[in-house]
């Protein structure tokens, strides 16, 4: 495809084109020139193969800028003169544009939508002999561009005003509209220039790099509740789930485009961020719904947009539907779960002797549809808690709610039985009977229960306990208030999301237990690929102990943008991500109370960092938290993470504890053990002070 033929095509649709002509090569031999033009203009090729589907020739030829009229044959000769053959060929003239902003935008089919751009003329841009601003575009709409003249929903650009926005706003609608109109397999390559605010396009070639196709990941809960090494057999699992998972999403919504709700990169399993962000814009909704949830930067800054909303009712009729019938349908489901679970073990037994491939993928198939589901319901039960704890958060009354209500989680009464078997108020065995199933890290099928331990690993949890201390006395209680009553609901989904996940660690550990007795070494550090070829007879007990599997990364950035080749880029790169982190000084709230004491910096729960520091005030600081962390919640008097939500795990169990605690501290707050630090987390803040 040549550029004539894309400027063609966009006009016939009535998209902004400057104007523009042709010449063919027959045509100029014979003394033809262009006509009716403004000048300056711009002498552009247009071979025929320059732009095509599979390959591209861009920048291969020659284009000359603000020609003039006197400078026109020559400059029209020079273009001719860069193609490899002239017979047949046609160089583009057009009227050149003054921009204020000009830029690419590279909107992938599958993938975010990168605009770069700068001010002035973007020739270096695209040469790269000059580096400009980078953001995400948003997928925005025919109304959005009608009411982005009256309300400033995107905070998009951080230079260039509302004007700019407003070309940018248009430019996201036209590229949906080209994207269904034009046969570009992988997306549209588009530059663009913006001049005194209104928006032209210069040229709409298809993308051939697909593997350039980024998509925004993030830690999220995931550093929450796996390890900084997860373990490689967990991870090819969830992973694989990616679309299964996002599935729930075209379910409401049957427009959305396929996408996955995860992506590995880096040998770790990372939530697809920018899939939820296109979704909560898709329905006109905040992005900062998401971001604020899962503690990860909004690089999309887009507000609520009620016309967009109003189109998308019958997805939320269909969510409230769904969030009225959450606790019966999800008591349902644990009880259908765990009934599989039994009969699919069951199921599996022969198979293992005879067929043990077979049995082997079964395994995979029902771990997989389980996990597929606990995060589905999981997600329903957050969407339905949200907007309440949102609201509860506002007026003050989250923490003093989970103090009034007598009844506690299944997460805090977790927490309680350590705390009593830990001062010898419960025996082993007790323990074992009710929360033998849970560890560290138990989200992670690789990581070992308290039902694995020895004698040796009771010891250690343990150690660090000072029994001549008396225990710190529990909260009084008091009668619970009659404003408690009209948020019971609320607490009742929370009680229910905690006791789903106390549950399902139950049939976790099966399928744990299951595969750790068929096979004759551990196979948490192998791919499904690997141990199908095991089971398979492709391989030998013998060799798979001696292969060495690839480190995985580890939660080594937050929230960053990653292509299809495993390229990873913080997302600091974008403008108005850049500029948003400065104003990030202070944290969320979880359990108010002011702690004055000394770090202890742990960065992962195990049974070697679970011996706290001998300071007689400790303030636990992790990176994130879930309720993994039991052990060390017992020891400390404050908590605070760098990431984390209201709705964690952790955080419900700390509030429910009523420890003092923080969650989304600012990143640049370096803490190490042996700081002193004063934590008010009643305003969400951390900050070190004089010793003693």
């Amino acid at each position: 495809m040549s550029k004539l033929s894309q400027l063609q095509q966009l006009e016939s649709l009535g998209w902004p084109v400057p104007a523009f002509t042709s010449v063919a090569y027959a045509d100029f031999l014979a003394g033809e020139r262009p006509e009716g033009l403004r000048f300056p203009v711009a002498v552009r090729s247009s071979y025929l193969t320059e732009d095509g589907e599979e390959n591209s020739q861009a920048g291969q030829y020659l284009s000359r800028l603000n020609v003039g009229e006197s400078e026109l044959e020559a400059a029209i000769a020079d273009v001719f003169n860069s193609y490899p053959t002239q017979e047949g060929t046609q160089v583009l003239v057009q009227e050149m544009v003054d921009p204020d902003f000009s830029g690419v935008l590279f909107a992938f089919r599958e993938g975010s939508w990168k605009l770069e751009y700068t001010e002035g003329l973007g020739e270096a841009l695209m040469s790269g002999q000059k580096s400009g601003q980078t953001l995400l575009l948003p997928r925005f709409g025919a109304w959005d561009v009608r009411w982005s003249a009256i309300f400033n929903f995107w905070k998009g650009a951080e230079t260039g005003g509302k004007p700019l926005r407003r070309a940018f706003i248009q430019l996201s609608y036209i590229t949906g509209q080209l994207l269904e109109q034009l046969d570009a397999r992988h997306g549209l390559d588009i530059e663009f220039a913006v001049s005194k605010g209104k928006l032209w396009l210069l040229q709409a070639r298809p993308i051939t790099t697909p593997e350039e196709a980024e998509e925004v990941l993030t830690s999220a809960n995931h550093k929450e509740i796996l390890p900084p090494e997860p373990s490689r057999l967990m991870t090819d699992l969830i992973t694989d789930a990616g679309p299964a998972l996002f599935g729930y999403y075209r379910d409401l919504d049957p427009s959305l485009p396929q996408r996955a709700f995860l992506r590995a990169a880096g040998g770790m399993p990372w939530i697809n961020l920018s899939a939820l962000l296109d979704t909560m814009v898709h329905w006109g909704l905040p992005t900062q719904l998401v971001c604020r949830s899962v503690g990860a930067e909004d690089f999309y800054q887009v507000g609520l947009r009620p016309w967009r909303c109003l189109a998308k009712l019958p997805v939320f009729f269909k969510v409230l539907g769904q969030q009225r019938q959450a606790k019966q349908r999800i008591q349902t489901w644990q009880r259908k779960a765990a009934v599989e679970t039994d009969l699919g073990k069951a199921e599996r037994e022969p198979f293992w002797l005879i067929d043990p491939a077979k049995a082997f993928s079964h395994w995979c198939d029902s771990f997989s549809s389980l996990y597929v589901e606990l995060v589905t319901n999981m997600q329903i039960l957050t969407g339905a808690m949200s907007g309440p704890v949102g609201l509860l958060e506002r007026l003050g009354l989250l923490h003093r709610l989970a103090a009034a209500i007598q009844q506690k989680s299944a997460s805090t009464d977790y927490l309680q039985a350590f705390r009593e078997w830990e001062r010898g108020q419960r025996s082993t065995t007790q323990f074992l009977e009710a929360f033998g199933h849970r560890g560290f890290y138990e989200s992670d099928l690789g990581q070992p229960r308290f039902r694995e331990y020895s004698e040796a690993d009771w010891e250690a949890l343990r150690k660090g306990v000072d029994f001549t201390a008396p225990s710190k006395p529990q909260p009084r209680r008091k009668r619970q208030p009659l404003w408690a009553w009209l948020f019971r609901p609320v607490i009742d989904l929370i009680h229910t999301r905690e006791w789903i996940r106390h549950e399902t660690m139950k049939l976790f550990w099966e399928y744990r237990e299951e595969l750790n007795g068929k096979l004759p070494f551990a196979p948490w550090s192998f791919t499904q690929a690997e141990l199908s070829a095991f089971f398979e007879n492709e391989w030998r007990a013998d060799e798979m102990a001696e292969r060495q599997p690839p480190k995985p990364v580890g939660w080594d950035m937050d929230t960053f943008l990653c292509n299809q080749l495993g390229r990873r880029l913080p997302v600091t790169v974008l403008s108005n991500v850049s500029a948003s982190q400065q104003n990030h000084q202070q944290g969320i709230g979880v359990y108010p109370g002011k702690v004055r004491g000394q770090v202890w910096r742990v960065a992962s729960a195990d049974l070697r960092t679970v011996a706290p520091p001998p300071f007689p005030v400790i303030i636990l600081v992790a990176d994130a938290l879930d309720p993994g962390w039991v052990p060390f919640f017992s020891k400390v008097d404050g908590v605070a993470s760098y990431v984390g939500g209201l709705l964690s795990h952790a955080s419900i169990m700390l509030r429910e504890a009523q420890v003092p605690s923080i969650t989304q501290i600012p990143a640049q707050l370096d803490f190490q053990t042996g700081d002193w630090v004063e934590m008010d987390a009643q305003k969400g803040t951390i900050r070190r002070v004089e010793e003693g």
